[in-house]
């Protein structure tokens, strides 16, 4: 067994090509979410028919359950007959993956299906949006895949009371025993790593992965700090994002997100303009939450540097950098190069916490800059049984600033009824807070059913930036919009 990183190189990730939806012919997009279902936790998969109001496209859906060696438990498949969302629930006393496949007779252009998975515990709620998936044969052929796993951005938060983990999901096919590799950073930079001895995988197999497995001591090593995780691995056949999570170590609690590529390693693209400068903008947080920013180790090779506050800093690789943002206001970031064109990719994320030991909520994010392309339709996961929130930030540094007539349209997609509800309004009848409650925007809707909804925003202005937000007891998640 040869450790990867002798036999294989690392990659080079186009950032202009996913602006530019270059996948090649898609006629199927899939994603894969790790699901669990315990007297402590239950997970729900919200899956909409966005395919259909969104561009018009008919599909159809097949839903896959594997358990963790991923041998197929049984597989549904929704008709959207009766509505555009359906809520999947695995079975009790479940522990394995969840695939979502869509398929068409056009091309559909993206291949990840835009689905969201939400998590709940008695004391918490945590949702992240799709994040692996297993590739079809024709992307495997014309080698538009990322089976090579080098993957930071993973928290760590091990204490007495808290434990982390990362999952991993296997493509189509067997992958061959490996020597993988795990590093964890603590807040003061320094780094252990050690060497990871996978058996074969089996196709479609499930790894969870928690760090203090292989690191006894990391909780006092950690010291009550916030760490980061990166793993190097290679799948067959499978996208190698993570979903990235931490626990309670009685299970009352559980937070997501998923991890991002180690980009001191894969390579990916530039600005086309050395003086060209990136932003990065958060919406405020919620009445009685506090927000941080996070900055991400592993970034390009290069000296970058941050304003924040009117203060322009150095921006350190090697510890995630975590950044205070005042009570009722949003984080508000540029970012350059010192020496000359910053990466397309800055990978960010910011958290949203309460009370002393409640785990804080974390959306990871990413910057805006002159490449990225206008976007104006969007789709995020709603529920009026959890309090849920809207936000929005405006990206008019780089495009100009959203007029206050301009136009927005709310469509609210429930799963029992097939007509979603809607609102207009212009941009100057939205809260100048930057956010609203879902029941303010549609006082009269009612799920029936009590399961996620979803809620689609529409402006012809291609700047704004959508994210939702559940609530439950002092527990809240954020995600950003499709």
């Amino acid at each position: 067994m040869n450790q990867l990183s002798t036999v294989q190189a690392p990659l080079r990730i186009s950032q202009a090509d996913n602006y530019a939806g270059n996948f090649g012919e898609v006629y199927r997009s899939s994603a894969i979410f790790w699901a669990k279902n315990s007297d402590k936790l239950q997970t729900t998969i919200a899956i909409s028919n966005y395919w259909k109001f969104k561009n018009k496209t008919e599909v159809s859906v097949v839903i896959n359950v594997r358990d963790l060696n991923g041998k197929l438990q049984n597989r549904h498949r929704p008709l959207f007959e009766a509505s555009e969302v359906y809520n999947f629930r695995p079975p009790a006393s479940f522990e394995g993956s969840v695939e979502i496949e869509a398929f068409s007779n056009k091309n559909i252009r993206i291949p990840y299906a835009a689905v969201m998975a939400v998590y709940e515990t008695d004391e918490s709620v945590s949702m992240v949006h799709s994040y692996a998936r297993a590739y079809a044969q024709h992307e495997i052929e014309d080698r538009r895949t990322i089976c090579i796993g080098e993957e930071s951005c993973w928290t760590l938060r091990d204490s007495a009371s808290v434990f982390s983990f990362c999952v991993v999901h296997n493509g189509a096919q067997p992958q061959a025993p490996q020597r993988a590799r795990l590093s964890i950073r603590n807040a003061q930079g320094r780094e252990r790593s050690t060497e990871v001895l996978l058996a074969a995988l089996a196709p479609f197999q499930t790894l969870v992965i928690e760090a203090r497995t292989y690191f006894p001591d990391i909780a006092q090593w950690l010291d009550g700090g916030i760490g980061n995780g990166r793993f190097s691995f290679q799948l067959n056949g499978g996208f190698t994002r993570m979903l990235c999570a931490v626990s309670t170590q009685d299970e009352s609690q559980l937070q997501v997100t998923h991890s991002n590529f180690d980009y001191s390693k894969h390579q990916t693209d530039k600005l086309d303009d050395t003086k060209a400068q990136a932003f990065m903008l958060t919406p405020p947080a919620p009445p009685g939450y506090l927000q941080e920013v996070v900055i991400y180790p592993d970034a390009c090779p290069g000296n970058y540097r941050y304003r924040h506050l009117g203060q322009w800093c150095s921006l350190e690789k090697s510890v995630p950098l975590r950044i205070a943002v005042e009570p009722g206001s949003g984080a508000d970031l540029r970012f350059d190069s010192e020496d000359g064109a910053l990466p397309t990719r800055i990978v960010t994320g910011f958290r949203f916490s309460s009370a002393a030991g409640v785990l804080p909520a974390e959306c990871s994010y990413g910057i805006f800059h002159h490449l990225r392309p206008k976007k104006h339709y969007s789709w995020m996961v709603a529920s009026l049984r959890l309090p849920t929130r809207i936000y929005w930030v405006d990206a008019q540094a780089t495009i100009g600033g959203c007029p206050e007539e301009a136009e927005l349209v709310f469509s609210l997609y429930t799963e029992d009824k097939l007509e979603p509800a809607m609102k207009k309004l212009t941009k100057s009848q939205l809260p100048f807070a930057n956010s609203i409650l879902l029941d303010s925007l549609f006082p009269d809707a009612d799920f029936a059913q009590g399961g996620f909804a979803y809620l689609s925003a529409w402006c012809a202005y291609g700047g704004l930036v959508f994210f939702s937000s559940l609530e439950k007891d002092r527990s809240i998640t954020i995600e950003h919009s499709f």
